[in-house]
């Protein structure tokens, strides 16, 4: 889970930020700078709000919403959509980012078709849900190992089994370790914007 994002700040922020040349239009890199902090914000909710509980909790006991495994999942569902809207803002906009006089050549675009790309993280992309009844967490993310840009068929579609502690326990420390690395990713873009832009680049 969250892999793809991941991958992708990182394949990008390799290449754009070590440029010579500044990145075109600094108000979209602050978007950017803006945009990653809030998913990093959701990520630490997802990770350690309602995911790891082991249905003992006595704020689990004796819900309106049934069972304790049905309050779990009702507010880990709306984590979880909190994160999806976070997240698909990020995608959009990380897809701005390049050294191009034209719009599509971008960092991204090196990677995925444009067009395939922005439908479906629009129509499509989703960082997980968990169905009614049921413990299993439904993912639909980008594929990281693309063989052709213009490929089609740039999404996997993943199913994780939450239904024992452990394995709750499990994605959380994994949450946790990817946010890690993303705040590591927030650094160098915070760096690159002090270094690069002044505050009138970024206002007007």
């Amino acid at each position: 889970m969250l892999k793809d994002i991941l991958f992708l700040t990182k394949k990008v922020f390799d290449e754009a930020l070590i440029k010579e040349e500044n990145l075109p239009v600094p108000k979209k890199v602050y978007d950017i700078y803006r945009n990653l902090q809030e998913v990093i914000s959701d990520v630490k909710l997802v990770a350690n709000h309602y995911l790891a509980l082991d249905f003992e909790e006595p704020y689990l006991q004796g819900s309106s919403w049934g069972e304790p495994v049905d309050k779990w999942r009702k507010f880990f569902n709306m984590d979880l959509e909190e994160l999806n809207e976070s997240v698909k803002t990020y995608l959009h906009n990380l897809a701005h980012l390049g050294h191009g006089d034209f719009g599509f050549e971008t960092y991204v675009n090196t990677i995925y078709s444009a067009k395939t790309y922005y439908a479906f993280v629009r129509d499509k992309y989703s960082v997980g849900f968990v169905e009614p009844k049921c413990t299993f967490l439904h993912i639909n993310n980008l594929k990281i190992e693309q063989t052709k840009v213009e490929s089609c068929y740039i999404s996997e579609h993943k199913k994780i089994d939450l239904s024992t502690f452990e394995a709750r326990v499990s994605l959380k420390n994994e949450l946790n370790e990817i946010n890690t690395e993303l705040q590591e990713e927030l650094k160098k873009l915070k760096q690159y914007i002090k270094d690069r832009y002044s505050l009138d680049d970024l206002i007007n």
